[in-house]
């Protein structure tokens, strides 16, 4: 026995996500999850009426994409999964972009560039998380600081036309005044 009762045609296969990108989410309202069928470009027929109507809804669809926050990971998410995105508007790209940048990436990165791609993310993201939540440890600061205190400085010369006068400065200019009005100045 086949497993299947008789007269019941085969259920349809359930096609699993690759599961190495996950769907790109975000907390932002995008306009593929409010209208859905704007992205739908195979369900609008060419008519007399507007025989340009595919074209001018996949202008449409594109635009619509353009301005997506998340657009780059949707991207990659349709070219990942072709089983569940043989249809409609993905990232701005048509089904037959898809299938041309899928050929692309074989030809770059193998067979299996999803894998690929999967861990150039992760390094991304762990290099990025690295950065952020790792403080310099006390011997870093220290080393740092001795940095700063072994090179040399000079302390940049007194221009007394664009600087206040300090008080040492007034002490020494009373004493000179007062040596040139006694005359002892020559």
């Amino acid at each position: 026995m086949s497993g299947n009762r008789t007269g019941v045609p085969n259920p349809p296969a359930i096609v699993l996500a690759d599961d190495r990108i996950p769907f790109p989410d975000t907390d932002q309202v995008l306009c593929c999850r409010t209208s859905p069928a704007l992205f739908q470009i195979e369900d609008i027929p060419n008519t007399d009426q507007d025989p340009r109507a595919r074209e001018k809804a996949l202008a449409k669809a594109k635009h619509a994409c353009s301005g997506c926050p998340i657009v780059k990971d949707c991207l990659k998410w349709a070219l990942a999964n072709p089983a569940l995105t043989q249809t409609g508007v993905w990232a701005a790209t048509t089904k037959r972009d898809r299938t041309q940048l899928r050929k692309q990436l074989v030809a770059r990165l193998g067979e299996d560039w999803v894998g690929v791609v999967a861990e150039q993310d992760r390094l991304r993201r762990e290099r990025a998380r690295a950065v952020r939540a790792v403080p310099p440890t006390a011997r870093e600061l220290a080393l740092a600081r001795l940095e700063l205190e072994s090179i040399p400085t000079r302390p940049a010369p007194y221009n007394r036309w664009k600087e206040p006068i300090t008080p040492a400065q007034a002490a020494s200019n009373q004493r000179v005044l007062a040596l040139v009005a006694s005359g002892k100045a020559a």
